[in-house]
């Protein structure tokens, strides 16, 4: 934006008298990269259009030894000495590392944008509507639970007293687990707590069928518990392999995605 003699200051709190209007506005540059220099370190490599590059040579050629201001958003981003007459590409230098370089050549591409950001509509969400959801999803866990327990009580009487026993066990190790890792309860957090109560429930159901037609071909009660849980294993060692190496997967990629 044009400006006649006014003060701005630099990120350190430096303040400078400029004169205006500028040379160069945001809209002449067509780049602005990072490059090494072997006897400066980083230096931010520009390029102008060609109007631009015109007016540039005329004001560097009359400034030589002279200090001028890149200035975005009203803050001095840079001040540099002008070194020699600079026509169409040329260099910034004076960067302490890798990074401040980068910073700049960015703030360099974000100011040729002919865009203002403007603000269409502003709300603001109360935390309340997130305590509410986490509420529900625990309402729904345990009404889901309720109807697993019930269910295997009614079906497998005494043997579904162990494995809702063996659930409550599986729910303390697991939340044991999240308070030890420090992790917070999400509706994902809930979602995921409901498909282990039914994965739990699976590899009870398995077993408990096995003893079954293990009893039904004759068997003792304890040879048919030992045969039930020996024939099963197979099966519950691949549905679980399954479930951890898809869980390795969707980590891999929401962290690739980060």
């Amino acid at each position: 934006m044009p400006f006649n003699t006014r003060l701005f200051a630099t990120p350190d709190h430096v303040w400078y008298v400029l004169k205006g209007p500028p040379v160069i506005q945001g809209a002449d540059l067509r780049d602005a990269r990072v490059s090494a220099n072997d006897l400066s370190g980083p230096v931010t490599t520009f390029t102008l259009g060609k109007e631009a590059a015109t007016r540039f040579e005329r004001y560097t050629q009359a400034n030589l030894g002279k200090r001028a201001a890149i200035v975005l958003d009203n803050q001095i981003l840079s001040v540099a000495t002008i070194e020699g007459v600079i026509s169409d590409t040329g260099q910034i230098q004076g960067a302490r590392s890798m990074k401040q370089a980068q910073d700049l050549a960015l703030s360099l591409r974000s100011g040729a944008l002919p865009a203002a950001v403007e603000i269409l509509q502003e709300r603001t969400v109360e935390p309340s509507l997130g305590a509410d959801s986490i509420i529900h999803g625990m309402w729904a866990g345990a009404a889901g639970l309720t109807a697993v327990v019930a269910a295997m009580l009614i079906y497998y009487r005494k043997a579904g007293v162990n494995a809702t026993l063996a659930l409550m066990l599986n729910g303390l190790l697991l939340v044991a687990a999240l308070s030890y890792c420090g992790a917070v309860l999400t509706l994902p957090g809930i979602a995921g707590l409901i498909l282990t109560i039914g994965m739990a429930v699976d590899s009870n159901v398995l077993i408990f069928e096995r003893i079954r037609e293990e009893l039904r071909a004759g068997r003792t009660a304890g040879s048919a518990i030992a045969a039930g849980f020996s024939k099963a294993f197979g099966t519950l060692v691949d549905t679980h392999v399954t479930t951890v190496v898809s869980v390795c997967f969707s980590l891999s990629v929401w962290n690739s995605g980060d």
